[in-house]
């Protein structure tokens, strides 16, 4: 996967099957992640000039976005990815 842009690919952790209290959850309870590993990234934005911006966050950072924002995916393994734009990131995770 080549990202254009700004834009990131994540790869989406899996969503807990319990609470902390231990209560089971459904598939259709389940809160959708919203933390997960930059795959790979972008060469960045262009500037009104045409230079390139470089990104801040690199392949194999841990990152927190927003819940709403990008496309999600399915990969060939069955692995669930969304694909954002580097703005909808709101932390990288150490």
């Amino acid at each position: 996967m080549k990202p254009l842009n700004d834009r990131v690919p994540i790869k989406v952790a899996e969503a807990s099957d319990k609470t902390e209290a231990g209560v089971i959850l459904t598939e259709t309870t389940k809160e959708k992640p919203s933390i997960g590993t930059v795959v790979a990234v972008g060469p960045g934005s262009l500037d009104e000039e045409g230079k390139r911006h470089p990104l801040l966050v690199s392949a194999g950072s841990t990152v927190l976005y927003s819940k709403y924002a990008g496309s999600g995916m399915k990969g060939a393994d069955g692995t669930n990815y969304i694909v954002l734009r580097v703005s909808d990131l709101m932390a990288e995770l150490s």
